[in-house]
């Protein structure tokens, strides 16, 4: 029995790409013709800068002792200094030519590196003002103003929950300095979405209704509780609640989460009286590593303990399971302009585990699959959307999981359901593994404001055992094709797919051609 959550990969709403800047030329050799009255250099000399040594900066300026420049060729060499401090991301950095008389050949250079004057945070939000100076930590008065040391503090604050954060660069009061304000207004105490759709499973029920809802910086603290319910229309419930809140400067989140799916079989199994419970509780920590508008990279480490429980009233039989997991990630997203722009996205999840079952149970499993003990497993998944024409855009997904050994039914890979091959259904006997892939293709052409058509292709392929402990094929590959269309905007959202499959395949459950799934999603 699986969590009732998706797992797919999702990708940040798109941003405006800054123009690319031209490679800057050697105005010095630009102006070697430059007419006017020449001076012999024998050495330069810098001044005003802390950020880099002298003797970085003159290396600079090495190819030109010993010649005689002309004085536009001169602002051309302190210009040259003021493009390496903007190279290295000091976006307010200049160097210039101060007025001088040039003795024995000397040279002086000034370096205005561009800093901090005030730094000023005006709050109107409900979170503290001690918990919104942590991310602002690298931005304090005196420091050399560095773009993306600028854009990561304040990105880190607008992911604050219950904070919307703007900043904004002032002349400073002294020369060489800027100040900054900014201004952290309240974001809503309350969102999330309701979502009704066909994608459950069949002998759970397939129509579900569901809720999510984040209650914003309840505390004070930029901390977030979020809710979520799901119910299907047979006997399938879900719950789970997740608490985090950040810790220290460097944008880190710790939080605790649990969950709690039960089900009972109808249709085909209703007489067996089949139903279970599966409960995880969950720690975890996240951390940014890279925090910027085009690119982003994080990592997490998370702890789950969860408990399996199956039970056959017919015959009175009950299996328990627990699991013990621990899985170390790291996930990114991007932007970027290759063959006319495109946003890419990916995680990769390593988890270390151990299956623990009751003792009749680990008899059994000894002379069958034997996942009982210690297990790991490696997960990857990777999604690109290309800009093709102004309308049509090409989506691309992998998914992919590999393992150590033979795993229990919660740990499996599906390469079926909604976010798979969508032709047939999640959970199918045949399309689960323990190990597999899953890739697809989707054209999506933008018809209207808010409509999007779209037509696609899956594949995927698993391996049902990793050791396999019996002599039927351990292998089966499915393929799907279908069409879809898509309603959205700011408050809502309505997909309706439709897949057949490529090729025959055997015990789906239920056969249907095509095999339709409707989604629809309002946010508030």
């Amino acid at each position: 029995m699986r969590d009732a959550q998706s797992n797919r990969l999702s990708l940040p709403d798109p941003v405006k790409l800054d123009p690319e800047k031209p490679k800057p030329q050697d105005k010095v050799a630009a102006d070697a013709v430059s007419e006017g009255p020449r001076v012999l250099v024998k050495e330069f000399r810098v001044g005003g800068n802390r950020v880099f040594d002298s003797t970085r900066l003159l290396a600079l300026l090495a190819d030109l002792q010993g010649r005689e420049l002309s004085l536009a060729q001169l602002h051309a060499a302190a210009e040259r200094i003021g493009e390496f401090y903007q190279q290295q991301g000091y976006v307010l950095a200049r160097a210039y030519l101060p007025a001088q008389e040039i003795d024995n050949g000397a040279v002086r250079i000034e370096v205005v590196e561009g800093r901090y004057g005030q730094v000023d945070l005006r709050n109107t939000s409900r979170t503290l003002d001690r918990v919104l100076r942590q991310p602002l930590s690298a931005l304090e008065s005196g420091n050399a103003v560095k773009g993306d040391e600028l854009e990561r503090s304040l990105l880190l604050l607008s992911d604050i929950p219950g904070v919307e954060a703007k900043g904004t660069l002032l002349p400073g009061q002294a020369p060489g300095t800027t100040d900054l304000r900014i201004d952290a207004q309240p974001a809503p105490l309350l969102s999330g979405r309701l979502e009704a759709d066909n994608y459950g499973d069949f002998y759970m029920g397939e129509y579900r209704l569901g809720g999510v809802l984040d209650i914003n910086s309840p505390l004070r603290l930029g901390d977030q509780l979020n809710l979520r319910l799901l119910g299907s229309d047979r006997h399938q419930r879900y719950y789970r609640a997740a608490y985090q809140l950040p810790v220290g400067p460097w944008g880190s989140r710790v939080g605790l989460a649990r969950s709690e799916t039960s089900y009972r079989l109808a249709r085909d199994f209703t007489e067996l009286e089949a139903h279970g419970r599966a409960t995880i509780d969950s720690l975890f920590l996240a951390q940014p590593l890279v925090r910027g508008r085009t690119f982003n990279l994080s990592t997490q480490l998370q702890f789950e303990n969860k408990r399996l429980r199956d039970d056959i009233d017919l015959f009175d039989y009950s299996k328990h399971k627990k699991i013990r997991l621990w899985t170390a990630g790291l996930s990114g997203n991007s932007q970027d302009r290759l063959l006319g722009g495109g946003q890419n996205g990916f995680s990769v999840a390593y988890g270390h585990g151990r299956l623990d079952m009751n003792s009749m149970e680990r008899r059994a499993d000894r002379r069958t699959a034997g996942a009982v003990g210690r297990f790991d497993k490696l997960s990857v998944n990777a999604v690109r959307l290309q800009r093709v024409t102004d309308r049509l855009q090409l989506f691309t997904q992998l998914n992919a999981q590999w393992a150590s050994g033979n795993l229990d039914s919660a740990e499996k890979f599906d390469i079926g359901g909604p976010y798979g091959v969508r032709a047939f259904p999640a959970g199918t006997g045949r399309g689960v593994g323990d190990e597999g892939w899953q890739a697809s293709a989707e054209l999506r052409y933008s018809l209207a404001p808010g409509w999007q058509l779209s037509t696609f292709v899956d594949q995927g392929a698993v391996k049902f055992q990793k050791s396999p402990w019996t002599p039927e094929s351990n292998h089966n590959r499915m393929g799907g094709a279908g069409t879809g269309a898509t309603w959205y905007g700011a408050d809502h959202q309505v997909s309706l797919t439709a897949a057949w499959p490529l090729g025959q395949e055997r015990d789906i459950v239920p056969k249907r051609t095509p095999r339709l799934w409707l989604q629809a999603t309002r946010y508030f």
